[in-house]
């Protein structure tokens, strides 16, 4: 994999590569399926009620509240891409264009990377199944949220229904935010303008 220095020292008078929007998202989405991914290894499920007797269950709750709040910020991404053709056919390419596709997977072949930034390509198709993947996990967990009982009341069917569904996929999960770090990691040493991504100001 080459390690070429994609910068220069003048990057940081230079204008984001992402626009502010896209930021905001990538800050809200990644640190929440962060959190969740990590909380989950520890935390105590009950499914029978809401327990707060001890800190795998207090984290149990957290989990649940940080999976509302991320999918807060899976709605507004959804809704970025409805409103905007262009981020609509960089996540989602199936009508085309491909080239970009192709022209990356010939740089991997050569053992090379894009540069980062918001444009079609393979890294944004990869963007855009990571997100059908993790609002999944959002849109069952937010239901879990909503059905999951209080006060002792048995889960009904549609809970019981929901849990190994939201479950299934956790380690696609796994999988994806590993790759996804791994890539940040790698761009980072080749110098990339990576860290624009986090800059969440003007």
């Amino acid at each position: 994999m080459s390690l070429k220095n994609n910068s220069s020292d003048s990057d940081a008078d230079r204008e984001n590569l992402w626009p502010p929007e896209a930021r905001w998202l990538h800050a809200g989405i990644a640190a929440g399926v962060t959190i969740q991914l990590f909380s989950s290894l520890w935390m105590t499920p009950d499914w029978q009620h809401a327990d707060y007797a001890s800190f795998t269950q207090l984290l149990f709750s957290f989990h649940a509240w940080v999976g509302l709040t991320t999918a807060l910020f899976l709605l507004w991404q959804w809704l970025w891409i409805a409103t905007s053709a262009p981020v609509r056919r960089q996540f989602f390419p199936f009508m085309g264009p491909w080239h970009p596709i192709f022209n990356d997977l010939r740089l991997l072949l050569r053992g090379q990377l894009q540069a980062p930034g918001p444009a079609s390509g393979l890294a944004a198709l990869l963007h855009g199944l990571g997100l059908l993947l993790v609002s999944w996990m959002a849109l069952t967990g937010t239901v879990i949220f909503f059905f999951l009982p209080q006060g002792g009341t048995p889960p009904g069917a549609l809970l019981q229904n929901l849990i190994p569904l939201h479950k299934a996929l956790s380690n696609l999960v796994w999988a994806y935010w590993i790759g996804h770090v791994g890539m940040f990691a790698v761009h980072l040493l080749r110098r990339d303008r990576i860290l624009d991504i986090f800059r969440l100001g003007s």
